[in-house]
């Protein structure tokens, strides 16, 4: 423990050190004429310095040992689902599921909400998968979400389970004021409370959200069923996001690979897509242009095509859920995607889950299966007291497809 303690307190030294060493060259720079050869060096420095600060921020655990996964390999993704209760969806089960997952059904029926509750199932105690998504539906920054709107978003109780490499799964959320008199309430609004299990193990975690300050998150230990990854429209909104999922698709050497399919696919002309700075920008080389492009300068349909194939090396061996995979990808595309989506799912060893509202997205992915046991759909229909599910092996849906012009989404 003394060694520990001693560790600690040369690593706070050394940390306090390089801040006040930044503190006074950035003084020192402030004091000179700045030349605009150099300000991209300055732009990187910020940009590393802001990852910094949004880690730091991010890491308000206490006493957490770091996020962990069950298990490093697995032999079987989600087998069943089971939604008991998750805002709209009340004992909503699923269970014939393969490796890529077709969900539509028509608007409002509860295909992104499905989505949300198998991220949550995925991430466990984990309170910022809870976070992450009360922030996506709100289509809001991290760094902008008001501790009061948030509270008001979590539904009132939560309880989500599935079978997950052959174990037993849960996740149960709830959120209420504590009766502490050690808790400042002054600033104090609410705690969040997260209890989950996989096979015999039992966590918890306790949020407590305050006005004005840090949350704080009390846990034993944080640990998730598997890497997940959650895309929707929204997010080319913030390209930045996409940074460490570009970082592993070049470690795992797929970056590549996505960038020929798009060059055979939808751009010849591009040659490569990289990472150029901390800024987070990426930039495309492209031989009809004599300099690099930004990425955001290309149309939208081009840039979901590249975000949504970076994920997969970050999930590999877990989930990736696609909302409304179609949206921004050209009719004409979608048959080539949705066969590159099959490749990318068996290298990286990913259970894929993606709504859709589009009839041409969903034939596509029969028509484009090399293995048809490998797919499965289902519609969500809203009955007279419930949601419920019209659930289609790959074969079965298959069939319907070639003996007319069935539509999955109007499925009663």
């Amino acid at each position: 423990m003394a060694e520990d303690n001693s560790r600690n307190h040369k690593f706070r030294e050394h940390q306090q050190a390089a801040i006040k060493s930044i503190s006074n060259e950035i003084d020192t720079l402030g004091q000179m004429v700045i030349q605009g050869d150099i300000l991209p060096e300055i732009e990187s420095a910020l940009g590393r310095l802001q990852g910094i600060i949004s880690r730091a921020k991010a890491s308000t655990l206490v006493g957490v040992e770091q996020k962990t996964v069950f298990h490093d390999r697995i032999a079987a993704h989600f087998s069943e689902l089971l939604v008991s209760n998750y805002k709209r969806l009340q004992h909503l089960r699923i269970s014939k599921l393969s490796r890529i997952n077709l969900v539509t059904g028509i608007n409002n029926s509860g295909k992104t909400t499905l989505l949300e509750a198998i991220y949550l199932l995925c991430r466990q105690n984990d309170f910022f998968g809870l976070l992450e998504v009360i922030r996506r539906r709100g289509k809001m920054a991290e760094d902008r979400i008001n501790p009061e709107w948030f509270i008001e978003q979590i539904p009132p109780e939560t309880d989500i389970s599935g079978q997950f490499d052959n174990f037993e799964s849960t996740v149960q959320i709830k959120h209420y004021k504590e009766e502490n008199s050690r808790i400042d309430k002054s600033f104090y609004l609410e705690s969040v409370e997260i209890s989950s299990r996989y096979a015999t193990t039992s966590l918890k975690s306790l949020t407590r959200i305050f006005k004005g300050r840090e949350r704080e998150t009390q846990a034993d230990r944080i640990k998730i069923l598997c890497p997940s990854v959650f895309s929707s429209p929204f997010f080319l909104n913030e390209p930045h996001r996409y940074a460490q999922f570009y970082y592993k698709s070049v470690r795992s050497k797929s970056l590549s690979k996505i960038v020929k399919f798009i060059r055979e696919n939808v751009v010849e002309t591009i040659e490569d897509i990289r990472l150029a700075d901390e800024m987070q920008r990426f930039l495309v080389t492209d031989s009809v242009f004599k300099e690099t492009l930004d990425l955001t300068g290309y149309g939208e349909g081009l840039q979901r095509i590249f975000f949504i194939s970076l994920l997969f090396a970050s999930a590999q061996n877990g989930i990736i859920l696609i909302d409304e995979f179609e949206n921004a990808i050209h009719t004409e595309l979608i048959a080539q995607f949705a066969g590159f989506i099959d490749e990318l799912s068996k290298l990286f060893n990913t259970q894929v889950f993606l709504t859709s509202h589009s009839k041409e997205c969903i034939d596509a992915f029969v028509k484009n299966m090399p293995q048809i046991n490998e797919l499965s759909a289902c519609a969500l229909v809203e009955n007279q007291d419930r949601i419920v599910a019209r659930e289609f092996t790959g074969f079965e849906f298959r069939r319907l497809v070639e003996a007319g012009n069935v539509d999955l989404r109007r499925a009663k």
